[in-house]
């Protein structure tokens, strides 16, 4: 309704006021609010939002700043916006952001996430995840996952990782792995509480995608020993004790698919630490759990012909549509790809 009466041009002036930066801050909280669909997101585009947002840079107000930089992922509801906002510049100021906010002596998680949240959404194909990484965004990614104790900064962190990789990116998987991602993901359970568990299905969400983007001896063998395996049954252990289905599902897909093309080595160390049992005492509870649960299971225990049979009965919204060759050289390769988990996550609470 905001929208459609053209009071988003109203709030788009007060972005432009010099009254107050607390009026500008309101004004794209506004904005950001009523962007939710990709025809919003146009007719703001259109208005000449992008200019507006990347002049708020210029005020010097890290608050103002942030909250243009979480609205201009906001605007990123589609493939095509983009690739149509990376051709306005947006990289180089999202990524400047993060870095200036992470090397901030007095650092906000707000802040952080602000920039975070941007880079996820933005990395919507292989060549923008090479531009954010160009940028410097992984170095800057991978410290907070190293260092960070804030839950916040830890599932936009592992989230962001996730999102910059997708099916064939075996150089952003390798520039993610040299970069010392997989002992940052290791490390997510030891330093979370059991209330704050959103950023254990982002890990899951990030092992799914290592396992499609590439998977090579040299990348099992990373995550192997770097812990990731282990990290993930004990994000699950930690989580089933609390009714995050979400979170459960993440996690469970993420064995399911180590399990399908992790070979026998990541099997028996599944098997060996435990996760059959955990995967069984998980899928006592929601339906939906408990058909990633059991897929999972059939993924580690059955053999090549069980375990293609559980692959091809996955949710509609888990499968990525492909076509052609591409899509007989993955079903041939039992890849399924996942739409941007991303999406249905919000930080709006961040700010308000």
């Amino acid at each position: 309704m905001i929208y459609r009466t053209n009071t988003a041009l109203t709030l788009i002036e007060l972005c432009k006021s010099t009254i107050s930066n607390e009026i500008s801050l309101l004004a794209v909280w506004c904005l950001l609010r009523i962007c939710r669909s990709a025809e919003v997101a146009q007719g703001l585009i259109k208005s000449n939002i992008v200019s507006v947002l990347l002049r708020q840079n210029a005020i010097g107000d890290m608050h103002l700043v942030s909250i243009s930089v979480y609205c201009i992922g906001t605007l990123v509801q589609n493939d095509a916006t983009a690739d149509f906002l990376a051709a306005m510049d947006i990289i180089p100021f999202v990524v400047s952001h993060l870095r200036q906010s992470t090397e901030s002596p007095r650092q906000s998680p707000d802040h952080i996430c602000a920039g975070l949240y941007a880079v996820a959404r933005i990395a919507r194909s292989i060549k923008l995840a090479k531009a954010l990484a160009k940028a410097g965004c992984v170095e800057l990614i991978i410290h907070h996952l190293n260092t960070s104790t804030d839950p916040n900064i830890l599932h936009w962190s592992a989230r962001a990782v996730g999102c910059l990789m997708r099916p064939n990116s075996s150089d952003m998987a390798k520039i993610l792995l040299d970069a010392g991602v997989a002992q940052g993901l290791a490390r997510l359970p030891t330093v979370l509480s059991s209330e704050n568990l959103q950023a254990l299905g982002s890990l899951g969400f990030t092992v799914q995608r290592f396992s499609c983007a590439e998977w090579s001896g040299k990348i099992r063998q990373t995550l192997v020993e770097a812990g990731v395996v282990d990290s993930l049954l004990a994000a699950l252990r930690t989580a089933a004790e609390e009714p995050c289905y979400d979170v459960h599902i993440e996690l469970a897909l993420a064995i399911s698919l180590l399990g399908d093309v992790g070979g026998s080595a990541i099997r028996k160390e599944i098997v060996s630490a435990g996760g059959i049992t955990i995967l069984k005492s998980v899928a006592n509870g929601n339906a939906e759990v408990a058909k990633a649960c059991n897929m999972a299971i059939t993924s580690v225990t059955g053999n090549i012909w069980s375990r293609n049979a559980g692959w091809f009965q996955p949710r509609q919204r888990q499968l990525w549509l492909i076509t052609g060759m591409e899509a007989v050289r993955s079903i041939n390769h039992r890849v399924l790809w996942y739409f941007d988990s991303y999406d249905i996550y919000d930080i709006y609470a961040l700010f308000s």
